[in-house]
């Protein structure tokens, strides 16, 4: 019997699992790991790297290297990568596709269905993206899975559940956060109540809260950057990673140091593991509450779920563990292989979807007659097998082994829904939910080049975009209290330019919608207020001041309180379509999730809009106000 391929496409690396005889393995996609990063590069020349050969590449050629373009799922505007513009639907190709090629030249014929994982946030709009993404990488058949209802199949997988116990799912990865509780009842696991999550909050929100800690130590040095520089890129991209390792480091050592060799500043910043939990202690408090929502949906309390199952990267960190145990008063389970437990569940779902289903009958995952989205079991089907549509930018042939001729559209509905999942072939198949939250770039704006952000490397965007996807949290918020100029040598230390305060006031970031073209001043403006009086909810911005490096935006609702996953609003410039893009609020006013350098050079307001569960908006029931003075602007 062939074997089957589970890949997970993660925010910062990308991992994969086979699965044969009943049997399901990591595979090795590195040199020296099992997962490698998730980055693009196109060469000059047309050549195509991925992984560790394009991360080893891109300090050379950062303009022509994408990063974390799984966080643009959905953006319409492109990437550009050395002067040319890509969809980030067309990069997940190219990474699927790469993938898929390299384990098939390993073992010497093609996967008999390919598994890919999304986070379970993901509603018609994106998943739809991503089918489209599977069809270009051309893998053959395929289906698609939630990443917690993967991770939760991994471990029902390796850990013995009795019957009738309540296990809850705690997915926190590079970009993504997800949340499910779910319940054995015989050989099955039912879901219960909703799916919660984030969908933009991860550990490169840790990286770059950290970057923008080295920014306001350093006198904003960063800031100074020449971004269209390639050695100030390259420069900024180094220290970027410097971030991520001493992040990574604080989880064994209790201090670290990030060395600074800027062109025109050469320094180190220290930050001790008690500063950076500090620091990312409100942010992982979002997570608690998210898990809370979800037990409550569940009509359960803590006391009667019976252990946390920890997944993802990021929550190795350990005060992730800390105070998941702290407030929910439960145990919690750390997953042996919290980097490949979503691409092994994938594996193992697919055998066992293999061994008890033909496979050419392309049904789709969901077995309930509707998923969350709310299509039909029929309608998710009928969008598997439409034809493809064209994704932003070109989509170049991958240069490695030659992946499968075909591509078989048998792509599955990965949306979760309240249902079970049967035991496939002796795997008792558990179901997960969440959602994911985000990347933050170190950037001058979204509609500006942003080659020299977070990724310095990530391409730049085109220009008078929407700025819903590049959001700045600490490099706004943490201000240095003095003001040194570290000369050669010199040590500048978290402590000594950061309040306690400061530390804590990393941003939250609440999840962008997909933004639609820019649209006219006064086409925007007219759509979220021509009809305000006629509608039964609505939401208006009394002031919009400059506080530090962000707006703070004061509201008022009338005929609801803001509250995600109900009722919310949506903030967005006037440059946004109100009915696609901005970023949904679920909180009291003020709202302050925009930076300055969020706003596009085009945008001279600022809207809100309400919005329904589903994040579609309520015609009318919103308002635009002027945005104060900015220097530039």
């Amino acid at each position: 019997m062939t074997y089957v391929l589970g890949v997970d496409v993660g925010t910062t690396y990308t991992a994969a699992a086979v699965a044969a005889n009943g049997r399901a393995e990591i595979f090795q996609l590195g040199s020296h790991a099992a997962s490698v990063p998730s980055v693009v590069l196109l060469r000059a020349d047309g050549e195509v790297l991925t992984g560790e050969a394009a991360d080893r590449r891109a300090q050379t050629e950062p303009a022509r290297t994408a990063r974390e373009f799984k966080r643009r799922l959905g953006d319409p505007v492109p990437m550009l990568l050395g002067g040319t513009p890509y969809g980030a639907e067309a990069l997940y190709a190219l990474m699927l596709r790469s993938v898929v090629a390299q384990v098939t030249q390993q073992r010497g014929e093609t996967p008999g269905l390919v598994v890919i994982t999304h986070p379970a946030s993901y509603g018609p709009y994106k998943l739809d993206l991503l089918r489209q993404a599977v069809r270009q990488a051309e893998i053959g058949d395929a289906v698609l899975l939630s990443e917690p209802e993967a991770a939760a199949i991994h471990y029902a997988d390796q850990e013995r559940v009795e019957p009738g116990a309540v296990v809850a799912v705690y997915d926190f990865g590079g970009g993504t956060f997800d949340a499910a509780v779910l319940r054995k009842t015989g050989d099955r696991f039912d879901l219960l109540g909703e799916a919660e999550g984030l969908e933009r909050l991860g550990g490169v929100d840790f990286d770059q809260a950290i970057l923008g800690l080295v920014n306001a130590a350093t006198g904003r040095a960063l800031d100074a950057l020449d971004q269209d520089d390639p050695t100030a890129r390259a420069a900024a991209n180094r220290l970027r990673d410097e971030c991520r390792q001493t992040k990574e480091a604080l989880s064994s050592d209790t201090e670290g140091v990030i060395p600074v060799l800027l062109t025109a500043l050469q320094t180190e910043v220290r930050l001790t593991r008690e500063e950076f939990e500090e620091m990312v202690r409100p942010r992982l408090r979002e997570t608690i509450a998210t898990l809370e929502r979800c037990v409550r949906s569940a009509g359960l309390t803590f006391d009667q779920v019976d252990r946390i199952l920890l997944v993802g990267g990021s929550s190795r960190i350990p005060v992730v563990g800390a105070l998941v145990r702290e407030a929910t008063g439960r145990p919690t389970a750390i997953d042996a292989h919290p980097k490949h437990a979503i691409a092994l569940g994938a594996a193992i779902y697919g055998s066992g979807r293999q061994e008890n289903e033909p496979v050419a009958a392309a049904t789709p995952i969901l077995s309930s007659p509707a998923d969350r989205s709310g299509r039909a079991a029929s309608e998710s089907a009928a969008l598997s097998e439409s034809p493809p549509v064209a994704v932003a930018g070109p989509v170049i042939a991958f240069t490695g082994a030659a992946p499968p001729a075909t591509a078989r559209l048998g792509i599955g509905a990965g949306d979760l829904s309240r249902r079970s999942l049967a035991v496939l072939g002796g795997v008792a198949a558990t179901l997960a939910v969440g959602v994911a939250l985000g990347a933050f770039f170190l950037t001058r704006g979204g509609g500006e080049n942003n080659a020299a952000n977070g990724g310095g490397d990530v391409g730049s965007a085109a220009s008078n975009a929407p700025a819903a996807s590049v959001q700045i949290a600490a490099t706004a918020t943490v201000r240095p209290t003095a003001s040194p100029t570290a000369g050669k040598g010199a040590a500048a230390t978290v402590a000594a330019t950061a309040t306690p305060s400061q530390l804590a006031a990393v941003a939250a970031s609440p999840t962008p919608l997909p933004a639609a073209t820019a649209t006219a001043t006064a086409t925007a403006t007219a759509a979220a207020t021509a009809t305000a009086t006629a509608a039964p909810m609505s939401a208006s911005i009394t002031a919009v001041k400059i506080s530090g490096d962000r707006y703070e935006v004061s509201f008022t609702c009338s005929g609801f309180t803001p509250a995600l996953p109900g009722t919310h609003v949506h903030f967005y410039f006037n440059t946004a379509s109100p009915a696609t893009g901005g970023q949904e609020y679920g909180g009291a006013s003020p709202f302050t999730g925009y930076a300055l350098a969020d706003r596009p050079q085009a945008a001279q307001q600022m809207c809100i809009v309400a919005a329904n569960a589903d994040h579609s908006v309520i015609t009318g029931s919103g308002s635009c106000t002027n945005l104060p003075s900015q220097g530039g602007y």
